[in-house]
C-alpha cells in the first residue's frame, strides 16, 4: 500500500465524458464509414482518436487517485479488471461465435485465443488484431493499468512535481517519435499486415508515452488554480485547442512534406496536443462545460466503451441479420448501423456493464469475505 501527502479531492470532470463518445464515433467512421460517407481528415482519424483515450485514461487516473491518502494496488488493479473485463469478454465471445458460423474457413489460432484472453495480443506480432481487432488498444490499457501503481511510486519517492514530471513525459515522447519516425522513414516498415505495422503502432511501449502525459497534465490540473468562468473565454480556449488539433488532422501529408520525413500519427504524435484539449476542457467551470454535462451528453460519453469494444461483432450482427432486409444505400446502411450500435452500446452500458461493475467490485469481494468467515 503506497500512502502519499495529503492533496485536496478532485471531482469528476463530466464535460470531458462526452468527448469520449466523439472519438468513438470518430473510430467507428474510420472502420465501416469512410467509403459511405466520404469523410476524410479529422472525421475519418480514427487511429489517431486511440490516443486520445490513451492521453485521457492517464489524466482520470490522476484525478482519481493523486489525491487520496493511501493508494492499494490489488484494490486499483481489481477495480480496472473490473471495469474492463466483463464487456471485453462478452465482445471477444461474440466475435468468436460469429466468426466461427459465418468465416468457416477462418482458423482460430489458440495462441490468439489466450493472448486475447489475458490482454497480451498487442504485445506479439501477428495478433493485435486477431479476433475482435478494436480489443488491442485494451491490451495497451492494460499495460498502463499494470504500471501505474509503479508510477505512483515513483512519484512518491523522487518528489516528483508537475513540472517535472511533464518535462519526462514530453522527453519520452520525443524520443519515442523520433524512433517511430526513424523506423518509418529508413526502409524498417514494409506496410499492413507485418510485424513492423504492429511493432509502429500496435506495441504498448509506442504509446506509454501518451500515458504519461495525461498524468502529468491531471498533476497539473490538480496543483494549479487556473480556472476559466467566462463563457467567451471558455470558447476561445475549447475553439481554440479544437481547432489547432484539426488543423494538424487535416494537414497531415503537408505536413510529411514539410518536415521531410515520416511521422507516426497514429502512434501518440498527437499526445501533446490532445493534453492541451483535455486540460482546455478541464478549466472551463462556466456554461460552456455546463452544457457539455447535460446527462443525455454524459450517457453517450458513458457508453462510449461498449461502442468501442463491441463495433465489431455489432457490424457482423447488422450485416448478416439485418442489413439484407432493407438494402440500403451505401451511407444510409452506415447510418441506420451507427444507430443500432448505439443503441447495443446504451443496452450494454445500463443492462450488463454496470451491474457487472458492480458485482465484480463490491458484491463478489463481500461474498467471497462472507464465505471465508463461514469456513
Amino acid at each position: 500500500m503506497l500512502c502519499f501527502r495529503k492533496m485536496s479531492k478532485v471531482v469528476r470532470i463530466e464535460a470531458l465524458t462526452f468527448f469520449r463518445f466523439v472519438a468513438v464515433v470518430i473510430v467507428v467512421i474510420f472502420h465501416f464509414g469512410r467509403d459511405a460517407t466520404g469523410f476524410g481528415g479529422v472525421l475519418a482519424a480514427g487511429p489517431q482518436m486511440v490516443t486520445f483515450f490513451f492521453v485521457l485514461s492517464g489524466f482520470v487516473m490522476a484525478l482519481s487517485y493523486l489525491h487520496k491518502d493511501c493508494f492499494n494496488a490489488g484494490s486499483y488493479w481489481w477495480a480496472r479488471i473490473s471495469r474492463i473485463m466483463p464487456v471485453y469478454l462478452l465482445a471477444l465471445g461474440l466475435t468468436l461465435v460469429l466468426s466461427l458460423i459465418y468465416i468457416r474457413d477462418r482458423e482460430v489460432r489458440l495462441t490468439s485465443l489466450i493472448l486475447n484472453l489475458t490482454l497480451l495480443q498487442s504485445w506479439f506480432s501477428p495478433h493485435p488484431l486477431s479476433i475482435n481487432p478494436p480489443g488491442w488498444a485494451l491490451s495497451v490499457e492494460a499495460f498502463f493499468y499494470f504500471t501505474f501503481p509503479f508510477i505512483l511510486s515513483a512519484i512518491k519517492k523522487y518528489n516528483l512535481s508537475p513540472t517535472k514530471m511533464a518535462a519526462f513525459s514530453l522527453l519520452l515522447w520525443v524520443v519515442t517519435q523520433a524512433i517511430l519516425s526513424g523506423a518509418l522513414s529508413n526502409g524498417f516498415y514494409s506496410g499492413f499486415p507485418s510485424f513492423s505495422h504492429d511493432l509502429i503502432y500496435y506495441f504498448p511501449l509506442s504509446h506509454f508515452c501518451s500515458f504519461l502525459l495525461g498524468i502529468s497534465g491531471g498533476m497539473w490540473f490538480i496543483a494549479g488554480k487556473y480556472r476559466v468562468k467566462n463563457i467567451y473565454l471558455s470558447i476561445a480556449l475549447v475553439g481554440g485547442a479544437a481547432l489547432l488539433l484539426i488543423f494538424f488532422l487535416n494537414n497531415e501529408s503537408q505536413l510529411v512534406k514539410y518536415l521531410g520525413f515520416q511521422v507516426a500519427f497514429c502512434s501518440s504524435f498527437y499526445g501533446p496536443l490532445f493534453l492541451i484539449f483535455i486540460i482546455s476542457i478541464s478549466m472551463c467551470q462556466s456554461k460552456l462545460t455546463s452544457l457539455l454535462s447535460a446527462k443525455p451528453l454524459v450517457l453517450l460519453g458513458e457508453t462510449s466503451y461498449s461502442l468501442y469494444i463491441l463495433q465489431e461483432p455489432a457490424w457482423r450482427i447488422y450485416v448478416h441479420y439485418i442489413a439484407n432486409y432493407f438494402n440500403l444505400p451505401p451511407l444510409l446502411n452506415f447510418y441506420a448501423f451507427f444507430v443500432f450500435l448505439v443503441l447495443i452500446s446504451i443496452l450494454s452500458f445500463l443492462c450488463f456493464e454496470k451491474p457487472a461493475n458492480k458485482f465484480m467490485r463490491v458484491s463478489l469481494p463481500k461474498l467471497v469475505k462472507k464465505k471465508q468467515q463461514t469456513i
